[in-house]
C-alpha cells in the first residue's frame, strides 16, 4: 500500500495545478483579471500636419487598431513634425523628404536626458506643387508672371520654399512677392485681383474661398521646362511630377509640375510591433485615402521602403514580409 506522502511529486503538481484552476474560477479569488499593466492600451502620437491625409488616416487607424490610443499633436507643417518627433511630443507623422534627411543629420534634441531619433516608414509619393492664376490674367507660363504680383506660403510650406526657387530658375522678376499665412487669404487676394498668381502647397482643400476662385476662372498652369533642372541640381529632393486631370473644375489634362516626395516618420524607440502594425494599415487604407487626394492615386507600392534615412525596424518588417508574400 502507498502512502500518500510517497506519491510521486508530479501527481503534487498536478494536484496544484488543479486547485489553482478552481481558484481561478471563483470571483475576487481568481487571476484571470489582468493586470494595470496587462490591461493598458498602447498609444502613438501622430503630428497633424498634412491634414487631408493624416486626418483619414488617424480615423483609419482608431477604426482599426483597436489596441492602441491613437492621439493627434499640433504640428502645422513638415518641420514642425520632424520638431515634435525629435523633441518628443509626438511620435508619428508626415513630412518633407528634405525635411526629413536634414532632421536625421541633425538630431540634436533629447527628450527625457535620452537623444530621441527619427526613422522611415515609408515614401509616399511627391507632393505636388500647385500654380494658380487668376482667370482672364493672360497669364499662360511661368515667363509671364514677370512684372506681376505673385503670392506664396504659408511660411515654412513648399510653396513658400520653391515658389521663389522657381521664379529664380525661369528668371522672372515679379512686381511684388506676397507671403499668405493661409490658403484662403491667398485665394481671396485672387478675387479681389490683388494678386495675379499664387504658388500653393499640393492638396486641394476644399474651402469656399479657394472653389470661388476656380468657378470665376482661375486655373493651374504648368511649372516646367528645362529651367527646371537648374532648380534641381541646387535642391536633389525636387522631383517632377504632374496634377491629375480633373483635380479642379475644367481641368481636362494633366499639368505637369514638380514637387517634394512625402515620407512617413516615427521615433526610433517607438516598439517594432506597433509601427509593424501601423505600416500595415498605412497601405491597407491608402486605396480608401486616394479619394482625398488625387495625386495618392499613383503611390508606387514598389519604392515605398526607399525612405531617406534609416526605416524603424517595424517598418522593415512589414516589408521584409511583403516581399516574400509576392
Amino acid at each position: 500500500m502507498k502512502h500518500w506522502w510517497r506519491r510521486p511529486a508530479r501527481r503534487i503538481r498536478s494536484a496544484a495545478l488543479i486547485a489553482t484552476a478552481a481558484l481561478a474560477l471563483i470571483p475576487g479569488l481568481g487571476c484571470r483579471e489582468a493586470s494595470p499593466a496587462q490591461s493598458a492600451r498602447s498609444s502613438i502620437r501622430i503630428a497633424t500636419a498634412f491634414g487631408p491625409l493624416t486626418q483619414p488616416l488617424v480615423t483609419e487607424y482608431r477604426r482599426t487598431l483597436t489596441n492602441v490610443d491613437v492621439q493627434t499633436v499640433p504640428a502645422p507643417n513638415s518641420i514642425d513634425v520632424i520638431h515634435a518627433i525629435l523633441e518628443g511630443r509626438a511620435d508619428f507623422g508626415v513630412a518633407h523628404s528634405d525635411d526629413t534627411y536634414a532632421g536625421y543629420w541633425n538630431q540634436t534634441a533629447e527628450n527625457h536626458g535620452k537623444k530621441r531619433e527619427i526613422r522611415g516608414v515609408a515614401l509616399l509619393q511627391p507632393l505636388s506643387e500647385y500654380l494658380l492664376v487668376r482667370g482672364s490674367s493672360g497669364i499662360r507660363q511661368i515667363k509671364d508672371l514677370d512684372g506681376r504680383v505673385v503670392g506664396i506660403g504659408p511660411r515654412d510650406t513648399s510653396s513658400f520654399i520653391l515658389g521663389p526657387q522657381v521664379l529664380e530658375a525661369f528668371g522672372v522678376r515679379p512686381a511684388a512677392v506676397k507671403v499668405f499665412s493661409n490658403r484662403p487669404d491667398a485665394a481671396a487676394a485672387m478675387i479681389d485681383r490683388t494678386v495675379d498668381a499664387v504658388f500653393l502647397p499640393g492638396y486641394v482643400y476644399p474651402d469656399d474661398v479657394f472653389w470661388r476662385t476656380v468657378r470665376e476662372g482661375a486655373y493651374f498652369i504648368p511649372i516646367a521646362g528645362p529651367n527646371l533642372q537648374r532648380l534641381r541640381e541646387r535642391n536633389p529632393f525636387v522631383r517632377l511630377t504632374t496634377i491629375p486631370r480633373n483635380t479642379i473644375d475644367g481641368q481636362t489634362s494633366i499639368i505637369p509640375t514638380i514637387g517634394i516626395e512625402l515620407v512617413v516618420v516615427c521615433g526610433r524607440d517607438i516598439d517594432e510591433s506597433i509601427i509593424y502594425e501601423l505600416t500595415k494599415e498605412l497601405f491597407i487604407a491608402f486605396p480608401r485615402l486616394s479619394s482625398v487626394e488625387a495625386s495618392l492615386r499613383f503611390l508606387n507600392f514598389d519604392e515605398a521602403s526607399a525612405t531617406p534615412i534609416p526605416l524603424h525596424p517595424g517598418a522593415a518588417r512589414y516589408f521584409r514580409e511583403r516581399e516574400l508574400s509576392r
